[in-house]
């Protein structure tokens, strides 16, 4: 094919409104390629790629991108920008300090890139420190002390020579003013933090009289509110924030993880038991969207979700409109079907998969009301072939955890028996009775047909990718395709994630996911292969059983 860039940006896009990995790794080794020939590229086109990658997250393919960019000549203030964003975004410090702090160099003549420039030196600051310390290092320590300071003074000193046009840079810098009050750490010249907030909310005001405040000026306005003690104003603009179809998941997650990690905020009380949950169910609602589930913390998520549903009451209706609290409402029942997923150990203690508990029943009314674990047979099985070439574990290796079943208390759970398993190349299940039996549950509503393969249905996966912390979902969640026995979604998991449950948008369980590839092979005779995850349809495994 011809050099052509903006073909490329176009078909990045398209591939970027999908959520397709596999195509946009394609065209960005396309892209670097043509670079590395000779092909010449417009710095508009450039940093609209970058800019694509940064949007969805792709962070890895963005810094291939700027790196090529940089060393073929193609360079300017705003790429070496997006390229010292992948490396914050990646972890690579080191790297991005030394990039920023020859860009701040560099852009000495340009008072916007420089101010932007400033602000990312300030975030790397800001992560290091809330890294160490949210980790239970020290505030006392030099190191953290002094990243702390070199974070505040970055923000701080962009947005007091320009009150009124560089306002993340303020909002940050009184978020970090406002977390080392509250962790007894001093500040040379620090900011009055309340100050600073209204100033903050008296130039959004003002702005808004204008023009229509972006998605940005709403979560600035709402951390504005936090500092200043302002809960329900705080939640009231983050309802307006989380309703704006231009905030896609890395909005979302962003302002996540700041009132998260530098903020403080819990699901225990307010303003976290209100802010929290909204920002969750939404997140779930955008593509892209993952939401990790804290150990130990599952029921108070629930209940709290209620709340915010239900007390605010007009309030709340009123911002989000009937739909938004049906929203909170759909994610209660997601995290309540969290409940009975399985985190399954190998001998080491280590995440080797997941499971989940059903009521025998509901697959062959021979097993009665018996509560059985279904997962993978690439994940546990009794079949020596089967372990031997997929390096399964036995039954008697495997222990089992509920980190989010608050009912059993953290305890840990055996196999006591393989009722029954097929192998990974016909239905990869595996169906265990475990010891202790576990208390009854509220079983999965089983779904009775696949939903429509439209282009705008998703599915939901539960599980423990790379052996982590419980999740729900897992990057993008459209459905693809589906047959007689498998379902495909691109829904791009990790080792770990081996025995999720699946579901449809209405919480009913679809599938046992078992796989994973950016090469899969279509459904149905089709010819090709895209990148999707596979799933075993639930009804197939019924009618095995049977």
């Amino acid at each position: 094919m011809s050099w052509d860039p903006s073909s490329l940006l176009r078909r990045l896009l398209v591939a970027a409104d999908r959520f397709d990995q596999g195509e946009a790794a394609r065209l960005c080794d396309e892209l670097v390629d043509g670079l590395q020939q000779g092909g010449d590229i417009e710095p508009a086109t450039a940093r609209k790629v970058l800019a694509a990658l940064r949007r969805k997250g792709w962070f890895a393919p963005m810094e291939r991108v700027a790196e090529a960019l940089y060393f073929t000549g193609h360079d300017d203030a705003q790429i070496r920008r997006q390229y010292a964003q992948a490396l914050i975004d990646q972890g690579k410090i080191p790297a991005a300090v030394y990039v920023i702090e020859s860009l701040i160099d560099h852009t000495a003549g340009d008072p916007d890139e420089n101010a932007e420039a400033r602000g990312l030196l300030g975030r790397i600051y800001k992560q290091l420190y809330v890294n160490a310390v949210n980790a239970g290092g020290s505030t006392g320590l030099a190191l953290n002390r002094l990243n702390l300071q070199r974070a505040v003074d970055a923000y701080a000193a962009v947005y007091h020579a320009e009150p009124g046009k560089h306002l993340w840079h303020g909002i940050n810098a009184v978020a970090l003013a406002a977390r080392a009050a509250r962790d007894g750490v001093p500040l040379r010249d620090g900011p009055d933090f309340q100050a600073v907030a209204r100033e903050i909310l008296a130039t959004l005001e003002e702005r808004g009289k204008q023009v229509l405040p972006d998605y940005w000026d709403l979560a600035t306005a709402a951390e504005a509110h936090l500092a200043l003690g302002d809960s329900t104003s705080a939640l009231i603009a983050c309802a307006q924030y989380v309703q704006r179809q231009d905030a896609d998941a890395f909005e979302l997650a962003s302002t996540l993880r700041q009132l998260t990690e530098v903020w403080g905020l819990t699901i225990d009380g307010p303003p976290g038991s209100l802010l929290l949950p909204l920002l969750q169910s939404q997140l779930l609602q955008r593509k892209g969207g993952r939401v990790d589930l804290a150990a130990g913390k599952l029921d108070q998520t629930i209940e709290k979700t209620a709340a915010v549903a239900e007390t605010p009451g007009k309030t709340l209706e009123k911002v989000l409109g009937k739909e938004g609290v049906v929203t909170l409402g759909w994610y209660k029942l997601g995290l309540d079907r969290a409940r009975v997923v399985a985190k399954i150990l190998n001998p080491a203690g280590d995440g080797y998969g997941t499971g989940f508990l059903v009521r025998g029943a509901d697959l062959l009314p021979a097993y009665g009301d018996a509560i059985l674990l279904l997962t993978n047979a690439h994940v546990v099985s009794s079949d020596p072939a089967v372990r031997g070439k997929h390096g399964s574990l036995e039954p008697d290796d495997a222990t089992i955890v509920f980190e989010a079943f608050e009912a059993v208390g953290g305890q840990e759970f055996r196999v006591k028996e393989l009722l029954w398993t097929s192998p990974p190349e016909e239905l990869d299940a595996s169906l265990l009775r475990i010891d202790p039996p576990v208390p009854s549950l509220q079983p999965y509503s089983l779904a009775k047909n696949l939903p429509l393969a439209d282009g705008v249905q998703k599915v939901y996966v539960i599980g423990h990718p790379g052996g982590r912390t419980l999740s729900i979902s897992l990057n993008d969640n459209l459905l693809l395709d589906w047959d007689d026995r498998l379902v495909h979604y691109r829904a791009p998991t990790e080792g770990g994630s081996s025995g999720s449950p699946v579901f449809n948008q209405q919480w009913q369980l679809i599938g046992l996911h078992h796989a994973g590839s950016l090469t899969m092979q279509k459904l149905k005779g089709q010819e090709g292969t895209y990148a999707a995850n596979e799933g075993i349809w639930i009804q197939r495994i019924i009618k095995a059983l049977v």
